[in-house]
């Protein structure tokens, strides 16, 4: 895999601001941590997958080992390309499985007519999420903008089923229409190594659409 899959977002399990592909529905969805009246927590989901544009910092994505519990995501990634993926964490789930799974992160801003808002990250244990975002880090690599600094406009232009013999899967297509210069909201980490073009992974990539002019204020 061209992604490798291991930053230190560290291990713990800090619930940051996200999105989230279900792979099972083929679907997008904004999560919000909601405070209510009597100062607790909730969390609400807003499906996002038609109106969505994103922001995505692809020269900083992040790669390892999540393990998604009820209290948040606990990690153990590395920027690609700055440091080698760590071995896999001990640990059993409930079915006495590995419980960390390879995945990634990527941090992103959200165009406004999906939410907006601060910095988010986006990230998946899932196989088929994963093919898509190994994908579209080549497509980021192998493109010019990318070496000038800019960062891809990203949105959903359709899935894919994958079938196995318990379930049927939705791979998201993830394509580039837009270039952008770093929004400010992703600015801290601009000068973070910038991973290498990566090698073909020998499957045939969707062509995006032909990237147009956008402005980084559309986001956030």
């Amino acid at each position: 895999m061209a992604l490798g899959l291991s930053i230190g977002n560290g291990d713990g399990g800090e619930i940051l601001p996200y999105i989230s592909f279900d792979a099972k529905a083929g679907r997008l969805f904004r999560v919000d941590r909601v405070q209510g009246s009597d100062g607790n927590y909730s969390t609400e989901k807003h499906e996002i997958t038609d109106k969505a544009q994103f922001v995505a910092d692809l020269a900083n994505i992040r790669v390892g080992w999540i393990n998604y519990t009820s209290q948040g995501p606990v990690r153990k990634l590395v920027t690609l390309g700055k440091e080698p993926i760590p071995a896999r964490p001990d640990g059993k789930n409930s079915e006495g499985k590995p419980a960390f799974k390879q995945g990634f992160e990527i941090d992103l801003m959200l165009n406004k007519d999906a939410g907006g808002g601060p910095a988010r990250i986006l990230g998946s244990s899932a196989a088929c999420v994963i093919e898509a975002m190994d994908e579209l880090h080549d497509t980021f690599g192998n493109a010019p903008e990318s070496k000038s600094g800019k960062l891809p406009v990203v949105k959903v232009t359709s899935v894919t089923p994958v079938k196995s013999k318990q379930s049927t899967n939705y791979k998201p297509v993830f394509s580039i229409i837009a270039w952008v210069d770093r929004p400010a909201g992703l600015q801290a980490i601009a000068d973070a190594p910038k991973p290498a073009a990566a090698p073909s992974t020998g499957s045939t990539p969707v062509a995006p659409p032909a990237p147009q002019v956008a402005s980084a204020s559309d986001f956030g």
